[in-house]
């Protein structure tokens, strides 16, 4: 069970990145969700918590104010990121003493591994949530990309001056194109774009909050295609020094 795998037997960066290579080298279809306190809300509703209980909590009553890109309650929305965890190639979750995230301890590990029972999830493979933060500032990621000639869509708010960056020195990639996302009703219009455009593209680097879980398991099971929940990664990329 997720609640007993220790830290140290989550997939370390450089395996993801040897993963996701694979990947793009035999055109297989690849995707990597991250679940955090966000995405244990989501999750949470109307199973571990009751619905009363996820509506009155802090995060939850500012995505009601818009300012999450989702809105609740959502049970379809639910039930859509329960089966992306089930069929991820890798799942984040976060350490068991996680000091990054700004959350309560009990929104945190504890709650992911109750859900994680509550709906029998086992997913295939597990990293530290937090993984996105770590593949920005590790080069062999970015060489990885630019070496297989990868063409990269980027779905995020932050998309455009995000391209902006990777099309540049010291990155250089291939950017096919950039598609702004800031709210779930965008995932059907997103997703269409995706589908319309997938010869174009070979990896999504996904950066919309609780929405790239979904976006990026949708990817891999629509158009075949690489899917990566990248996290708050775009909106501070500009800043990165390799």
């Amino acid at each position: 069970m997720i609640a007993h795998i220790p830290d140290e037997d989550l997939l370390p960066k450089e395996e993801i990145v040897l993963r996701i290579s694979q990947a793009l080298e035999q055109k297989l279809p690849f995707c990597m969700v991250r679940i955090g306190d966000g995405e244990n809300f989501v999750l949470a509703q109307d199973s571990v918590y009751t619905m009363e209980h996820t509506l009155g909590q802090l995060w939850v009553k500012v995505a009601n104010q818009g300012r999450k890109g989702i809105r609740f309650p959502n049970i379809p929305f639910r039930d859509q990121m329960v089966e992306a965890i089930r069929e991820a190639d890798i799942v984040g979750v976060l350490a068991k003493n996680d000091k990054e995230i700004r959350a309560h301890p009990t929104h945190k590990r504890h709650l992911t591994n109750q859900i994680f029972d509550y709906f029998q999830l086992e997913p295939k493979a597990l990293c530290n949530a937090t993984v996105n933060r770590e593949l920005l500032y590790h080069k062999p990621f970015w060489e990885m990309l630019r070496e297989r000639e990868a063409r990269v869509a980027l779905v995020s708010r932050w998309a455009g001056s995000a391209k902006q960056r990777l099309i540049r020195p010291p990155y250089n990639l291939k950017v096919a194109f950039s598609l702004p996302f800031e709210r779930n009703q965008m995932m059907e219009e997103t997703l269409n774009f995706l589908g319309e455009h997938k010869d174009e593209y070979d990896i999504v680097l996904a950066s919309c909050g609780v929405n790239a879980v979904v976006l990026s398991h949708q990817v891999k099971k629509r158009f075949d295609k690489i899917g990566i929940d990248f996290g708050i990664a775009s909106q501070i990329i500009s800043s990165v020094k390799l």
